[in-house]
């Protein structure tokens, strides 16, 4: 057996003997008492239960856990805490996990601040991920969750891992079970809006030209724009990279075609923002001279003039349903292996009715 284990074990059962040796009764009537056993008198639970009181005795959280062979605990690996969606993933998350009874312990790649947002070698890692699934394994969580910085297609999670494990806000190309939210769906129900507006003439400010979020959103668009047999005009078509500055350039660049549109859909708010600053400096109203909409529900949207609107993406649900889908793993119970949360639209102030 482990050193650690007969050391947490000794631990345990000697402050057990102690109480067991004041009270009178055996190391088992102890043990069982606190396990919640109602088969004993209720004299005897109270001595047990004072002479508890009386010495401060805790049980030994590790080391009952290694006896049953199971820590309670789940572990999880994060692309980098400073992402925008990360807080609320793992608030979520840790959440549901606390209510389960399960314990966490987390790792921060931090790859965003050591690449500066440039995930410049691939090896590098593929290297720092399967550093930290070691690292969980070594310490015997009972599961592990992956948390990316954005949604694509995760490849470097070993084959054959003898642990549960799920992916959250992406996916991968093997059957590791994943929770995302709907991208396409939230994209055409945008588009629906601004058209149930009367806005047929929409320009695109998207994220990067390979990025899922701005595929798939642009597929919910184009189905849209389909579905009311209207034109998609190419020439309203930008790609950003989810910055301020590129929202700016691209609405700049936008005033440079001969027809202006009546909407700008901007796949995130902050390039909306940008946007509204373009806006500002030739004098146009957002909400009133030309509609604007964003997507992701960032803080800064409550507060831009007029209020953003914009899409509200379950990133609390999706850390939730995460956790939900470990601990039924962990518990042998069958689950889906790609589990699709629905978004939802906040109306605000920033789009008129042009019908």
């Amino acid at each position: 057996m482990n050193f650690c284990i007969i050391y947490y074990i000794m631990i345990l059962m000697i402050t057990l003997k102690e109480i067991a040796e004041r009270c009178g009764v055996s190391i088992a009537t102890v043990s069982n008492i606190l396990n919640g056993k109602t088969n004993f008198s209720e004299e005897t639970k109270e001595r047990i239960l004072e002479v508890i009181k009386e010495t401060g005795y805790r049980p030994n959280y590790m080391a009952r856990t290694l006896r049953a062979h199971k820590t309670n605990t789940i572990g999880i690996i994060v692309d980098d805490v400073i992402d925008f969606s990360a807080p609320n993933l793992i608030d979520g998350l840790m959440g549901y996990c606390e209510g389960k009874g399960y314990k966490i312990v987390l790792e921060n790649i931090r790859f965003y601040y050591k690449t500066a947002n440039i995930w410049k070698s691939h090896d590098e890692y593929k290297e720092a991920v399967n550093k930290a699934i070691q690292e969980m394994s070594v310490i015997k969580v009972d599961g592990i969750i992956y948390i990316a910085a954005h949604s694509r297609n995760i490849d470097c999670i070993p084959k054959n891992l003898d642990i549960p494990f799920v992916i959250s806000y992406a996916y991968d190309d093997l059957e590791t079970p994943c929770v995302v939210f709907d991208d396409e769906k939230a994209g055409f129900d945008m588009t629906e809006y601004l058209i149930s507006k009367g806005h047929s003439k929409i320009a695109l400010i998207m994220g990067n030209k390979d990025s899922i979020h701005t595929l798939d959103r642009f597929k919910g668009f184009t189905k849209a724009m389909k579905k009311h047999s209207l034109p998609v005009n190419e020439k309203w078509q930008y790609y950003g990279n989810w910055n301020l500055e590129s929202g700016y350039d691209a609405c700049k660049n936008l005033f440079e075609s001969k027809e202006l549109p009546s909407a700008i859909f901007s796949f995130n708010d902050i390039m909306a923002y940008g946007v509204y600053k373009c806006l500002s400096e030739k004098n146009l109203r957002p909400g009133k001279d030309i509609s604007v909409v964003g997507f992701d529900n960032r803080e800064v949207s409550r507060f831009m003039t007029p209020e953003l609107t914009t899409i509200y993406i379950p990133l609390r649900e999706i850390g939730e349903k995460s956790a939900d889908t470990l601990i039924r793993i962990i518990n042998g119970e069958s689950v889906e292996q790609k589990i699709a949360l629905p978004c939802s639209l906040i109306e605000r102030d920033s789009v008129c009715d042009i019908n």
